[in-house]
């Protein structure tokens, strides 16, 4: 009886190393790196976010103190409360939507082209992109109406 529990007990002791073999070389083992796929599209997202990418802001939509510039003002969320909308494609008719509750759908603008826009220069000076570096500037691509007033 000794031997058969003797010859059991190593038998299942190979086979468990077996299986332990096997799964180390097919990927299955804890000493391998494990992939992590939600980080890989987290640093998608923030290489496109860092490069201006297309985002959407909700918010009251005023009319600017510049030529063809609104203002998105009490922006719901953790970001800015308030963004200067520059270069304005007339085909969106903000005008239309002055005082609405809207989503507006576009891409962040740096400071240094903010000031650039605003000046008219080609080199905006440094007292020119100080006073744009306190606001969030961007460009609409579309718009979405959200309510009537901003209530």
């Amino acid at each position: 009886m000794r031997l058969q529990h003797g010859v059991a007990i190593l038998v299942a002791g190979a086979f468990a190393f077996s299986v332990h073999l096997g799964a180390n070389q097919y990927g299955g083992g804890s000493n391998q790196p494990k992939a992590k796929p939600a980080t890989a599209a987290k640093e998608a997202k923030e290489k496109v976010a860092k490069a201006g990418g297309v985002h959407t802001m909700t918010g009251c939509l005023a009319k600017g103190s510049e030529p063809n510039t609104y203002m998105l003002n009490s922006i719901e969320g953790g970001g800015p409360k308030q963004a200067e909308l520059m270069n304005v494609p007339a085909s969106l008719k903000l005008d239309a939507h002055v005082g609405h509750k809207v989503a507006i759908t576009g891409t962040s603008v740096s400071t240094r082209a903010a000031a650039r826009m605003e000046s008219g220069a080609k080199k905006p000076t440094a007292a020119q992109q100080k006073e744009e570096a306190g606001e969030h500037h961007m460009t609409p691509t579309a718009l979405k109406m959200i309510s009537t007033s901003c209530m």
